[in-house]
């Protein structure tokens, strides 16, 4: 924070209890009172992450700079600058005009979008979408100075924190054996997780223990120190954690009880790649076989049930809603006909388009997620007499099961990680198809964001789905409520969509899915 030149971007990627808010909140504060007029802008991913560091570190900063506590007196307003002293959790300034406003941004970027800005600190950055960083960067636009800064902690190798590590310089501490003169740097090549031994950080050739303080940073991209400066800061080159025993030993203990990957993670700020993934990119290709929608929809003889599901935005302010439409063939064979993604449009709008879009497949049903859409629903039903089951994700390893009354609404309960593994198997292995790979990759991107997650919790392991906070998943769950939908309304299990080939050798799709097409619709909504 002590750099004699600002560059346009800068980043720290470090281990958990570095330091990063501290020195940020320090930075923001240095800044303040030396530049009149500066307006800074801080984003969190969440509301309550922006409260804690506006209590227990901006104003912590303030009150431990006199400078800073001077430019807040009510007698010093009106006579530096025209501009009024706050002292807000969301917005704190100082009576030279400069100031700082705090807000948060996990999902949708509207909450900072028109506050004007000449500096922005990303804070947490690797909890935030990439999507929404360059939407709220416009506030620097107008600014002489345009600074960006993103801090955080390593996460997995397709996270917002990595791309964005990616394109900085890439500075490492770089650390010289006093003793074979070999470079020790702290990363996954360097073999950092070998540098940790019981006498401290030690060399990775000869195994001396090493002076972190004697360090130098070094760039893997000299090129960009002057557009986008990156740090790495691992717990280990810090001298108040490797010098101090009782810090030491807490290193060596997390070393020994957490996995890997997360030591990797929360204490070396190295990113580890994302859990597996049952699908590739390869794997969405192969079944992009579909013509382009107009096409499609020239051929909808073809199709013995349409079904649509829809995924409720409605996270922060803005609208993250998708819809999708399938297209079940006498075959058994399952096409995705028609997706659409409402960003920041008004409910009305969004209602009309569903209903459209229903009507204009001849749809049997819509299945909507149970959670921040029940209301939604309600319209869906009431106002535009769609036929509407709604669907509840638990975790409670159940395929598809109606649930009784809640708050005097139905539901069917569906154990989420069973529900995407049978969606990704059904695209594995040959069931469900989509339209042209490049025209409809902004959809099937989606399908990529959720990677597995496995816990031992007492002996036991635990696998759930994670989504990747740089990539949405909105497609990738209306499509799993379709699919869901489709199996139910067959008088099937969610199960029955898999191919037979998916459990065993042979290259056969296996039996289709059981059409039922003389079911009524309100028999299957009924209760049993």
């Amino acid at each position: 924070m002590y750099d004699s030149e600002y560059v346009p971007d800068f980043i720290v990627v470090a281990g958990r209890q570095v330091g990063k808010s501290l020195n940020l909140s320090r930075s923001e504060m240095l800044d303040m009172v030396s530049v009149p007029e500066l307006q800074l802008l801080y984003v969190a991913p969440l509301e309550q992450q922006t409260r804690r560091y506006a209590t227990l570190y901006l104003n912590e900063a303030i009150q431990s700079c006199p400078v800073a506590r001077m430019l807040q007196m009510r007698e010093f307003e009106g006579v530096l600058s025209d501009s009024k002293i706050m002292k807000a959790v969301s917005h704190q300034s100082l009576a030279n005009g400069a100031g700082i406003q705090l807000t948060y941004a996990k999902t949708s970027p509207d909450r900072a979008r028109g506050i004007f800005a000449d500096r922005i600190d990303f804070d947490e950055i690797q909890d935030q979408l990439v999507d929404n960083v360059p939407i709220i960067s416009q506030s620097l636009k107008s600014s002489k100075w345009g600074v960006r800064k993103f801090t955080g902690t390593a996460k997995t190798m397709d996270n917002t924190i990595e791309q964005l590590w990616q394109k900085s310089s890439m500075c490492e501490w770089l650390m010289k054996c006093e003793h074979c003169n070999h470079w020790n740097v702290p990363n996954k090549d360097g073999r950092a997780m070998d540098m940790i031994q019981l006498p401290g950080v030690c060399c990775v050739h000869c195994g001396r223990v090493l002076n972190v303080r004697s360090g130098v940073w070094v760039p893997y991209h000299r090129d960009r120190m002057g557009l986008f400066r990156g740090y790495h800061m691992p717990q280990i080159i810090l001298p108040f954690m490797v010098e101090r025993d009782e810090n030491w030993a807490k290193i060596l203990r997390d070393k020994e009880n957490l996995t890997e990957a997360t030591f990797t993670q929360e204490c070396l700020g190295i990113s580890e790649s994302a859990g597996a993934r049952l699908i590739t990119p390869d794997d969405i290709k192969r079944q992009s076989t579909l013509p382009f929608t107009d096409e499609i929809q020239k051929r909808m003889d073809r199709y013995a049930q349409t079904f649509m599901g829809v995924d409720w935005g409605g996270a922060e302010e803005a609208s993250f809603t998708v819809g999708v439409v399938i297209g079940i063939r006498f075959d058994g064979r399952i096409d995705v006909l028609y997706a659409m993604r409402f960003h920041g449009v008004d409910p009305d709008t969004i209602f009309e388009e569903i209903a459209k879009t229903y009507n204009f497949y001849d749809c049997e049903i819509v299945a909507c997620d149970y959670g921040l859409g029940i209301h939604n629903n309600q319209i869906l039903h009431n106002r535009f007499g769609l036929n509407v089951v709604q669907m509840s994700l638990v975790k409670q390893n159940l395929m598809l099961e109606k649930k009784g009354l809640k708050n005097g609404e139905e539901r069917w309960a569906v154990d989420k990680t069973q529900a995407l593994r049978t969606l990704f198997y059904a695209i594995k292995y040959g069931r469900v198809y989509f339209p042209p790979y490049d025209s409809f990759r902004k959809f099937t991107d989606d399908l990529l964001s959720p990677y597995e997650h496995v816990t031992d919790v007492g002996g036991i392991t635990h696998m759930m789905y994670l989504r990747n906070p740089a990539q949405p998943d909105d497609f990738c769950m209306a499509l799993v409520f379709a699919l869901m939908l489709a199996a139910k309304f067959n008088g099937g299990q969610l199960s029955d969509i898999i191919p037979k080939a998916a459990f065993g050798p042979g290259g056969a799709l296996g039996e289709p899915m059981p059409l039922n097409k003389s079911v009524d619709p309100k028999e299957v909504l009924a209760h049993e």
